[in-house]
């Protein structure tokens, strides 16, 4: 379809249009105008497109890509959606196309971070070798994005009680699509250190760097990720073994369960003295038990 107008598919209905409704230049014109307006048009008509056949829209999905970190937050969301239903319908079309996705991940915009960590959650399943080559961005992305350990509160700024209330539940809503979206981001990254690490042994350092985050939910997926590693190297991650052994102390009995494993595939038998500690005094008996099977093992290994 093409028109007298100035701007790119002007008149076009995004959510009813086909292939054979659009001509591929306008389509280009549109992804790339200055126009905030014009530009969301182009990405409501590529989702359109994606929805009804991955193949209409692999003609523009360079240009899609580029824009799933858009700093308008709605072109964002709707490039980063044709994104992920290509990851799931033909993963392989997203070679070259993954690092919008991951600029994406540390988005302020809350809604931004989870869609795109959703996405690349669809993606590293399919494949991990795509996503494994920015495990590191997305080590720093997660820790970027880490919220305040208390929700803000609105009380001295508010006086009505109804609107206080309202924003709180807008506040913690937030707090909790950001927790999701970095919950996934470091599945993301577990994921990949389990099928591609030596792609990701440089996010070692980033890995380690959340074992202090606020959530236990990223701190164990750190963990997590840092076994991978030691378990394809135990040289990757020897300089963490002592911020490993710190978190057979954590809180959170799921960190402490996750230490003792990356300790056991780290085989330095120089934790094991704390697994011994642990498996004497652990509150949990899962833990004791992983605790002294590990310390038998790497005593054993010695």
């Amino acid at each position: 379809m093409t028109t007298d107008s100035s701007e790119p598919l002007d008149g076009t209905d995004p959510e009813s249009v086909s292939p054979d409704d659009v001509d591929e230049a306008e389509v280009r014109a549109a992804l790339a105008s200055s126009s905030p307006l014009v530009k969301q048009t182009g990405v409501d008509v590529c989702e359109t497109l994606a929805e009804a056949d991955v193949d209409a829209v692999r003609p523009y999905l360079d240009d899609v890509a580029a824009l799933a970190d858009d700093d308008n937050a709605a072109i964002a969301l709707r490039a980063i959606a044709v994104l992920d239903e290509v990851a799931g319908e033909d993963p392989a079309a997203m070679e070259g196309r993954v690092a919008g996705l991951v600029s994406a991940a540390d988005a302020e915009v809350v809604d931004v971070q989870l869609t795109a960590a959703t996405a690349l959650g669809k993606l590293v399943v399919a494949r991990p070798d795509l996503v494994a080559p920015y495990a590191s961005r997305l080590a720093e992305a997660i820790r970027d994005t880490e919220p305040d350990p208390e929700p803000e509160d609105v009380g001295d700024l508010v006086d009505d009680r109804v609107t206080r209330r309202t924003i709180a539940e807008h506040v913690e809503g937030e707090r909790k699509r950001r927790t999701s979206g970095r919950r996934t981001l470091v599945n993301v990254a577990v994921a990949v250190t389990e099928e591609e690490p030596e792609a990701a042994f440089d996010a070692a350092e980033g890995l380690v760097a959340l074992l202090d985050d606020v959530d236990p939910g990223v701190a164990g997926g750190a963990v997590d990720a840092l076994g991978e590693l030691a378990k394809a190297d135990p040289e990757v991650v020897a300089p963490a073994s002592d911020r490993l052994t710190e978190c057979l102390d954590h809180d959170r009995t799921v960190v402490r369960a996750r230490a003792v494993r990356a300790l056991g595939h780290l085989g330095d038998d120089a934790a094991v003295p704390d697994l011994r500690r642990v498996a004497e005094a652990d509150d949990d008996e899962d833990v004791r038990e992983l605790a002294a099977e590990t310390a038998d093992f790497l005593a054993d290994a010695s």
